[in-house]
């Protein structure tokens, strides 16, 4: 049976960045108990999208042209960015979608499913979600860029974060091993705090930019909330690589969104 979570903010908040990010912070999980982690997932969105905000900014600064002024250009930085994203957090996502995917698809025999996604190999269904969603986010980021819309850019992460969190907050784990049952289990205070802290700013800031952009915010807790049940309701509970999709299918989704609408 696993043990009750326990709150240590500071602790718990090293955790989670240390678990999707390569920060590489001194703290070790500890053995004897579950650490209230999800709650912090999204400070490593707010990362990621400190990384897009400098990475998109410098240009700028540098004069270079980009954006409506040079579309190919805002291609290339679309790409590089999503490949600092997957670079800052282990291709840790993209493995998981890869391992789901290839599992998701198969059958009715939810052990098996769960043997096919604990396997190393990618499959086909893997390596075809992998292109997809990279030639997806790429090309809605460039769409971003060209209409000099950072701070969309910026919440795309953080947000996409958000389906870890309720994952982790409303599923239950797979397995009884494994980073699923790790994580997943009732929320302590701090950690509700945090999460939603994060969440109302970044409402507050897309409502600044006007309606239709706070709407989409909005839109996209809601796939949060559904991306990591559907998944889950396919392996009879969460495991971490449906976390990871989770949080990637949702990122794919928010830039997709913001392209259309924002």
């Amino acid at each position: 049976m696993r043990a009750a979570a326990t709150s240590r903010p500071a602790r718990d908040l090293a955790l989670a960045i240390t678990l999707l990010t390569v920060v590489p912070l001194r703290v070790r999980w500890p053995d004897a108990e579950r650490p209230d982690v999800a709650g912090y997932f999204p400070v490593a969105g707010v990362l990621l999208g400190t990384v897009a905000y400098l990475l998109l900014y410098a240009p700028v600064t540098l004069g270079v042209p980009f954006g409506a002024e040079d579309p190919l250009r805002s291609l290339l930085l679309a790409a590089l960015l999503v490949t600092a994203w997957a670079l800052l957090t282990r291709m840790l996502h993209w493995d998981g979608l890869a391992d789901v995917m290839d599992a998701y698809w198969v059958g009715h025999d939810k052990a098996r499913r769960l043997e096919i996604m604990d396997d190393a190999h990618v499959g086909a269904f893997g390596v075809t979600a992998l292109l997809l969603a990279a030639s997806i986010q790429v090309t809605a980021i460039s769409v971003l860029i060209n209409g000099s819309e950072l701070l969309a850019v910026v919440l795309v992460p953080v947000l996409g974060r958000y389906a870890a969190v309720f994952g982790s907050w409303f599923g239950s784990p797979a397995k009884k091993t494994g980073l699923g049952a790790a994580v997943t289990g009732r929320p302590r205070t701090a950690s509700v705090i945090v999460a939603m802290t994060i969440l109302a700013a970044a409402a507050a800031l897309a409502w600044t930019t006007g309606t239709t952009p706070s709407l989409a915010v909005a839109l996209c807790v809601v796939i949060a909330l559904g991306v990591p049940h559907a998944l889950a309701s396919r392996f009879g509970g969460v495991t971490g690589d449906v976390l990871g999709a989770s949080v990637l299918l949702t990122e794919t989704a928010a830039a997709v969104l913001f392209a259309l609408v924002w």
